[in-house]
């Protein structure tokens, strides 16, 4: 018995395995640093939420059209391809999950950003979301926005956000939907054979010109309206030249898998620039 249900608990972790890292570190990490309030019970609902809401992501989307298929050749180690649960198990897991989730955002009070997850879920998978680059990356930058707004509104136990708090949430998807390409790159042999039509794809050479535009505009957007630590800003922009011209110069999949490595480093480091922004000392520069 005890064995069965660790086996189905690896086999949940398995499904979110690879988001561990871009979804549910980062934004438990930026809700805890927009929080005014701390502790550890709000902490751990959290982490469960964000964790709970990505599980019915990852399992609505690796259960969909085609997705098994393509998981048994480029990601044997997810559940479905590698026989731990059968794809008809997994969609009724799904199906469970959504019900489960939203009363744990009641719960947890984060309702609408709840919510919002499950549809947008729907609309990436079910909708067609995925399947052009300019809806992708909508999508991409709307899923950390609603998980960085409900963690923070649950980290904080409010219902509203402070204007700083909504500021940072609001920078942070416009970072993602402008920049989240840089995970295309290392991708783009596999894509084409798919016929995805994804950024990097339609547009090979403009999208690896973007890249050291971007990542600098940014970095010197966040060391203007941050009050966050000078190294860090200085780290920043450092870090956000290399990467970009990296991208740019460095273009084979070995060099795009380290380049993005450096990319959610920068990421990480623009979201602690956005958790100590400062709107007010934005809005004296009009007055």
């Amino acid at each position: 018995m005890i064995s069965t249900i660790c086996n189905f608990l690896v086999t949940l972790q398995l499904f979110n395995q690879s988001d561990m890292k871009t979804i549910v570190l980062p934004v438990t990490v930026f809700s805890q640093a927009l929080a005014s309030h701390h502790s550890v019970s709000r902490f751990l609902i959290v982490v469960s939420w964000v964790w709970m809401h990505l599980l019915y992501f990852t399992v609505t989307n690796q259960t969909f059209g085609t997705s098994p298929q393509e998981d048994a050749v480029n990601k044997p180690n997810r559940p479905i391809p590698a026989k731990r649960i059968s794809v008809d198990s997994a969609i009724a897991l799904g199906w469970v999950l959504a019900p489960l989730d939203l009363a744990l955002s009641l719960y947890a009070g984060a309702v609408y950003a709840g919510l919002g997850i499950c549809i947008l879920t729907s609309i990436y998978c079910r909708g067609g979301g995925h399947s052009h680059w300019l809806s992708k990356n909508g999508c991409c930058a709307g899923f950390y926005a609603l998980f960085e707004y409900g963690a923070t509104q649950i980290a904080d136990s409010s219902e509203t956000l402070n204007h700083n708090q909504l500021g940072a949430v609001i920078g942070s998807a416009l970072i993602i939907f402008t920049t989240i390409h840089a995970q295309d790159f290392r991708d783009d042999e596999g894509d084409a054979l798919l016929g995805r039509r994804t950024f990097t794809l339609s547009f090979p050479v403009f999208s690896r010109v973007t890249m050291p535009i971007l990542l600098i505009a940014w970095s010197m957007t966040l060391c203007l309206i941050s009050e966050a630590n000078y190294l860090v800003l200085l780290a920043l922009m450092a870090l956000g030249a290399v990467t970009g011209v990296r991208f740019l110069t460095m273009k084979s999949a070995k060099d795009d898998r380290l380049s993005y490595l450096y990319y959610n480093i920068w990421l990480s480091m623009a979201h602690v620039g956005l958790s100590s922004l400062d709107l007010d000392k934005v809005a004296a520069w009009y007055q």
